[in-house]
């Protein structure tokens, strides 16, 4: 049994599909805002909000199904908004690549559950290393 099947035994499916539906649309959507964060001011706020309302609902629905790594991995990224609202942007490439691998990650945590599989994807340990320069 995989890790989306047992959801669905556990929980309402409504719940499982907007879980589904919001980390998708986040996945789909945090590349494009990745690279936004590194053109100007203007898009580097404007990306930083986005980042952290997508991460925000997708933990959300991650709560309620009491998937607590997706949740607190959720939260981490809103914490790291929070912390990158204080500046003006754009980007540093240092924050820029690093937001890519937490991209990537979420990418792989979005599949593993897309694609039923019999465990959570592993988790990069690069991710630890968060960048000391955020802005440039």
């Amino acid at each position: 049994m995989g890790i989306l099947e047992q959801l669905e035994l556990d929980f309402d499916h409504d719940d499982v599909e907007k879980f589904l539906h919001f980390f998708r649309t986040m996945c789909d959507k945090l590349e494009p805002l990745i690279i936004d964060l590194g053109s100007d001011s203007t898009k580097y706020k404007l990306a930083v909000l986005e980042i952290a309302r997508l991460a925000h609902n997708t933990a959300w629905a991650a709560r309620r199904l009491e998937l607590s790594e997706v949740t607190d991995f959720c939260v981490f990224c809103e914490d790291m908004m929070e912390q990158a609202k204080r500046f003006e942007g754009p980007a540093s490439d240092e924050f820029t690549d690093w937001m890519l691998l937490m991209s990537e990650q979420f990418e792989k945590y979005c599949r593993s559950y897309e694609e039923d599989a019999s465990n959570l994807a592993v988790f990069n340990p690069l991710i630890v290393n968060v960048p000391s320069i955020v802005s440039k």
